[in-house]
């Protein structure tokens, strides 16, 4: 999680998060564009398959959110 019960906001895990998030999207990016599908195929892949399963993207989303509050929680000792 990004919240360090003793010191608040983690800033070193989100900044590590956001850089290896970075990092993968620009090696896809980079594969696909010299396999001559273009830079953005994997992005519209990832698009097309969420508007073919909506409802199932939609109701994933929202227990996805249900966990991590939970989670976060259990973490600061409320629950």
């Amino acid at each position: 999680m990004f919240w360090d019960p003793y010191f608040g906001w983690d800033t070193y895990r989100m900044r590590s998060m956001v850089f290896w998030l970075v990092t993968v999207c620009l090696l896809l990016s980079f594969v696909t564009s010299t396999e001559g599908l273009g830079w953005d195929y994997v992005y519209i892949g990832i698009y097309d398959y969420i508007l073919a399963h909506v409802s199932q993207f939609i109701m994933f989303v929202i227990v996805a959110m249900v966990a991590v509050f939970y989670y976060w929680k259990v973490q600061i000792g409320d629950i």
